[in-house]
């Protein structure tokens, strides 16, 4: 039997300029769409996904929302209907990777917590990351600021976290402004598999910032 999808999951939500639709199989073209843009392509380490993959992608994106209640949206232009990115948040497997960042929140027991539902993975219960990828034609308009404040707004507002992380290469200027931008602050460093500015290909110790909002900031900041 399917779990029942989480109250509030699931529906389109919208910003100034902005309708984001939570991402599932009926999605799958236009997250190829983002994803084989070379701009967007290049922060992960070159690679376009084929029809198919994507297609594989939004399936475990929409088995997300339904059992986690969260997964990335596909941002559409309202006026236009373009897509202009995806981005949001998800939640994060308890593994070693993610585990790095429990360096960078407080030292309480719902950091460790995993989420009630193990399907479509073990997920935290309690922090989430936040993060987008934007077609290039639409940068330096501020959609991933729209995007980011969205997020913490649902993070905060509608799934109750206690924290959201966002986290990206080192090198990768544009996006930590964004966090920045945002509220979140820089917590630190992480390395993961990823790209290294200058460095052809994908390395397993690359460095990542850390940003970080806590509920609590959250709370004073609004």
């Amino acid at each position: 039997m399917a779990d029942p999808p989480p109250a509030g999951s699931g529906e389109s939500r919208f910003t100034m300029r902005l309708r984001l639709e939570p991402i599932g199989p009926a999605n799958a073209a236009d997250l190829w769409l983002v994803h084989n843009d070379d701009e967007v392509s290049y922060w992960y380490g070159g690679r376009k996904p084929s029809h198919g993959q994507a297609e594989q992608w939004a399936r475990f994106m929409g088995d997300s929302w339904r059992c986690h209640g969260v997964h990335k949206w596909l941002a559409y232009d309202r006026g236009s209907g373009e897509v202009v990115g995806r981005g949001g948040l998800s939640r994060t497997p308890v593994d070693d990777d993610w585990g790095q960042i429990y360096e960078f929140l407080p030292e309480e027991p719902w950091v460790r917590t995993a989420h009630e539902s193990h399907r479509p993975f073990i997920a935290h219960a309690s922090w989430l990351e936040l993060g987008w990828a934007l077609r290039r034609e639409f940068w330096g308009r501020g959609y991933a600021s729209e995007i980011g404040r969205a997020g913490l707004e649902f993070a905060f507002g509608v799934l109750g976290a206690q924290a959201v992380v966002s986290c990206t290469v080192r090198h990768n200027a544009r996006s930590r402004a964004v966090m920045e931008r945002i509220g979140m602050r820089h917590g630190g460093e992480i390395r993961s598999r990823g790209i290294v500015e200058g460095v052809d290909g994908e390395r397993d110790d690359a460095p990542y910032a850390v940003c970080v909002m806590l509920r609590r900031d959250w709370d004073r900041h609004e």
